[in-house]
Formats: structure tokens, C-alpha cells, sequence
């Protein structure tokens, strides 16, 4: 997968890094991509730019934003925060952010697992004809 991605701004296509960008803000038919250094406004819809954007490293928290998983540094079920910025999380969008990280509980057992969303183990299943079964689930 290339790390990198251009937008047209000014006349000119530009470079991004996917790990520059903080987050991405809608604004009408217009997007505001957000990086370190700078902000880009790039004639490009939200859907549209949800769908080329790597789900590993991005999730959409709000019909106005999308957010970096790598920037944040909190969230609560209102809220995402990075480093200088506070960003809302939508009713229709909470719980997306906890499918897109790592996060570490305490079970029953009184012990630490590390939950994954979406990843299931395949299991061992015995078969008659000595052949092994794999079953997701």
C-alpha cells in the first residue's frame, strides 16, 4: 500500500503523507484536509474521500469530520482529542473510533486481553479424514 496519496491545490497536485494528516472537516462540497504544517481545501466530498482513506489509519466520527487514529490521544462517547483540537463525535458515528484501536480490558478472570475488532481466530476442528478444518468464528 503507498503511504502517500496528491490532491490538487492551486493549479499544482501536491504530495500528502497519510501520517501528516490530522483530520479531515467537511465544508459543503469541499473538504478541509488538516496536516501538521498546513490546510488544504480540496473540491472533494466526505464520502468520497472516506472510501479512498485506509480504514486502519482512519475512521469517520462525525458526518463533518474524519479523524487520524494516530493523532488522537483521547476520546470519551462526545469526544475525540488530539494534541491542540477537541473534535465532536456524532450520535450515528459512536463506537466507530473503539473499532479502529487497541484496546486493553480487564476480563472476568481478572485478567488483561487486548481486544481487536473485527479479527476472529480460525479453530482447529477434527475431521475423520485426517484432514484439518478451519472455521472463522
Amino acid at each position: 500500500m503507498q503511504k502517500f496519496f496528491f490532491i490538487k491545490s492551486d493549479r499544482r497536485y501536491v504530495k500528502l503523507s497519510f501520517d501528516e494528516i490530522r483530520y479531515i472537516q467537511g465544508c459543503k462540497n469541499y473538504i478541509k484536509i488538516v496536516t501538521e504544517k498546513k490546510t488544504y481545501l480540496v473540491l472533494f466530498s466526505m464520502k468520497s474521500i472516506e472510501n479512498f482513506l485506509p480504514v486502519d489509519l482512519f475512521r469517520r466520527i462525525h458526518k463533518s469530520y474524519i479523524v487520524s487514529l494516530d493523532k488522537v490521544i483521547a476520546f470519551d462517547g462526545d469526544a475525540v482529542y488530539l494534541s491542540d483540537k477537541e473534535l465532536p463525535i456524532g450520535l450515528q458515528y459512536s463506537g466507530e473510533l473503539e473499532k479502529g484501536v487497541l484496546i486493553a480490558r480487564e476480563t472476568a478472570a481478572n485478567s488483561v486481553s487486548a481486544e481487536l475488532p473485527y479479527f476472529s481466530v480460525p479453530k482447529v476442528v477434527k475431521s475423520s479424514h485426517r484432514k484439518r478444518v478451519f472455521k472463522v468464528g
